[in-house]
């Protein structure tokens, strides 16, 4: 059995589907040798086979992916005349493809899947495509897209994640969170680090403390907000995550060197 959907409709977007589908192969199965010129995933849901690509073989089962990476000489193929697998998979291309397939964080032609949310999403890719055969949403296509990247995003790795990286999310996480009332150790759970080790890694790679940091952070915004001359100093107090009117003054004075009204005059 084989399902398949190409999609016709031409594209100049960074991301869209080529093609999804999914076959039960027969015991003498051959894709003879070609190249693509997008992207292409399979995930084998059973059996095994063998997958070819620059001289070099792999044997994949199931669980497992195997990539086809544009311009590259493939084929793949059952491992006897008596064995059969399938696969499902997923071809997208765009502008953007090169980012978005490194956003998966695969980097190599076969890895092991430790869960079916691959699958599950050209599964139901397929059921939507049959169920709205002449009506299809490219737009919903690009979501079972990334929704198949963003499964892939999720395979567990060996590699660990240095302490410069986990700087830099602790860093990023403040500044999309410093409106609400988060602390540092909020953001040493958020990248799941004990919180001594997590203060070292901290200053050693900011030069500043988790807590000092969030504290500059929201200065920072807060003299922002009160050059715009928008807002009035409470209010700015709420909305740089500090509701303590009299604490959020002594902060400002205490790094800024004015009270917040003074450095209103003095900017206005």
């Amino acid at each position: 059995m084989r399902k398949e959907f190409f999609n016709t409709k031409k594209h100049k977007t960074d991301l869209y589907m080529v093609n999804c589908g999914y076959e039960d192969c027969c015991p003498n199965f051959v894709c003879a040798p070609h190249m693509r010129k997008y992207y292409l995933i399979h995930y084998v849901t059973k059996g095994n086979g063998y997958y070819e690509v620059n001289g070099e073989k792999y044997s994949v089962g199931e669980g497992e992916i195997f990539v086809i990476y544009p311009n590259e000489l493939i084929t793949y193929y059952s491992p006897d005349i008596n064995n059969t697998w399938s696969f499902c998979w997923i071809g997208f291309s765009g502008n953007g493809a090169d980012e978005y397939f490194r956003l998966t964080g695969i980097d190599g032609y076969t890895k092991k899947i430790e869960n079916l949310e691959f699958y599950s999403v050209i599964s139901n890719c397929l059921n939507y495509i049959g169920e709205n055969t002449g009506s299809i949403s490219q737009l919903k296509l690009n979501a079972y897209t990334l929704n198949a990247l963003d499964a892939l995003k999720k395979i567990k790795s060996d590699k660990r994640v240095s302490a410069v990286e986990q700087a830099d999310r602790a860093v990023r996480y403040i500044e999309y969170n410093y409106m609400n009332a988060i602390t540092a150790k909020d953001v040493s759970t958020y990248l799941n680090i004990e919180r001594s080790h997590f203060y070292r890694l901290f200053k050693k790679y900011t030069g500043s403390s988790p807590e000092q940091y969030i504290i500059n952070y929201r200065i920072k915004r807060a003299c922002e907000l009160i050059n715009c001359g928008r807002y009035s100093v409470s209010e700015i107090a709420r909305f740089v995550g500090i509701c303590d009117i009299y604490y959020f003054s002594r902060l400002f004075k205490k790094i800024t060197g004015k009270s917040p009204s003074e450095y209103r005059k003095l900017h206005n």
